[in-house]
């Protein structure tokens, strides 16, 4: 808050009920501390409080779009593995029959550096993509 705004004050009246009128007393005692101070503290509490809920959903949101984005990132990996397992299966199953072990294991290799690579880009990718969305 600006200093301006620190010193303009409004005046709030309350009432309160007998039982809470004496829990209040009570409490100023203990604490040496005026009504009105207590008040005061209780509403700054309360505001914060309040801030502090509306800060925590946006949080939740974001945590919950998160998980929403992994799921569908997990579920197309997992329906991606199985095609290329049917694939890799079917290409196994035929060098056999044409006893081409040492060809199929180079291709198998050299495809498996060529997914690395690219995994990593895929990730640089995605990391800069979901930064954009963390920021909003």
């Amino acid at each position: 808050m600006s200093k301006l705004s620190n010193n303009l004050k409004s005046k709030i009246d309350t009432y309160l009920s007998a039982i809470d009128q004496e829990r209040l007393s009570a409490i100023c005692k203990l604490k040496r501390k005026t009504k009105s101070e207590i008040a005061r503290e209780a509403i700054r509490w309360y505001l914060d409080y309040q801030e502090q809920g509306k800060a925590t959903k946006s949080e939740s949101e974001l945590a919950k779009n998160v998980k929403n984005m992994t799921d569908r990132i997990c579920g197309m990996l997992a329906r991606q593995g199985a095609q290329t397992g049917t694939l890799f299966e079917l290409a196994w199953q035929n060098h056999v029959e044409n006893k081409m072990q040492d060809r199929f294991i180079s291709a198998a290799n050299l495809v498996k550096g060529k997914m690395r690579k690219r995994l990593e880009d895929d990730e640089k990718a995605i990391a800069e993509r979901m930064s954009k969305v963390v920021e909003k």
